[in-house]
């Protein structure tokens, strides 16, 4: 009886032995899947973070692409403007070349007329050439100071006023009877009709070379309108710059 319990306590000791064993074996293995699991789960979050990074660096990227594409529609705005206003000034400068070769043929023509009629001398002088601006070619409204476009026209018309047929250079200023804004630095439009024809002289003598004494400025403000001041188109065709060629006058006449 006494060796039949000692056989089942060695039983039960190899039993809980070889159990011990299983559940340590067991605990290892999960704890291994453990740490791969948890080495992959690290993985994958540095994957992510680097995933949020590009992303964002991706949004940055398409974010300045936007804005540049919005500044490249803006500057091609700008140029296109700019090329219509030279295509204008070109189109107001060939119209007014055109419209002095055609005075001086008329002019010419009917010298020419008068002189086989004997009803001229031949030594008689040519007669005075007018060039009409408009202001708002010129200037803004208000201001004296001449605009970057109106600089391009009046240089356009240099070859006009080159010293020879017509060595005599007025220029007239001209406004509308509109009272100026209580802001503005003129007391009354004929101050401000002198400052812009005073403004055409001062370009023409210091950008285009003109000599002084071959110019005079005048300063007429809505005393000679050319139109209905009642009307916007009227007293736009009112507020002009006129500048006159023409030869001197005949000091023995």
């Amino acid at each position: 009886m006494k060796c039949n319990l000692t056989m089942i306590w060695m039983v039960c000791v190899v039993l809980g032995t070889l159990s011990g064993c299983a559940s340590r074996a067991q605990f290892e293995s999960v704890n291994d899947e453990y740490k791969r699991t948890r080495l992959a789960l690290q993985g994958t979050a540095r994957s992510l973070d680097r995933c949020e990074q590009g992303k964002k660096a991706l949004r940055a990227q398409t974010e300045a692409d936007r804005n540049k594409i919005v500044w490249m529609s803006q500057r091609i705005d700008s140029q296109k403007q700019a090329i219509k206003e030279k295509e204008s000034i070109i189109a107001l400068q060939q119209s007014f070349i055109r419209l002095f070769d055609d005075s001086k043929q008329t002019l010419q023509t009917s010298i020419n007329e008068q002189i086989a009629d004997q009803q001229v001398d031949t030594e008689s002088e040519p007669p005075p050439l007018k060039v009409v601006l408009v202001n708002k070619l010129l200037f803004e409204s208000g201001s004296a100071q001449l605009s970057e476009g109106g600089k391009r026209l009046l240089g356009g018309l240099t070859g006009l006023m080159q010293e020879g047929e017509y060595p005599t250079i007025r220029v007239h200023g001209h406004t509308d009877d509109r009272p100026l804004k209580p802001a503005a630095p003129y007391a009354s439009n004929w101050e401000l009709s002198v400052a812009r024809a005073t403004a055409v002289v001062h370009f023409l003598q210091e950008t285009v070379g003109i000599k002084p004494e071959r110019m005079s400025a005048t300063g007429f403000g809505p005393s000679r309108p050319i139109a209905s001041n009642h009307t916007e188109a009227g007293r736009r065709q009112n507020r002009r710059i006129e500048i006159i060629v023409q030869s001197p006058p005949d000091e023995h006449l």
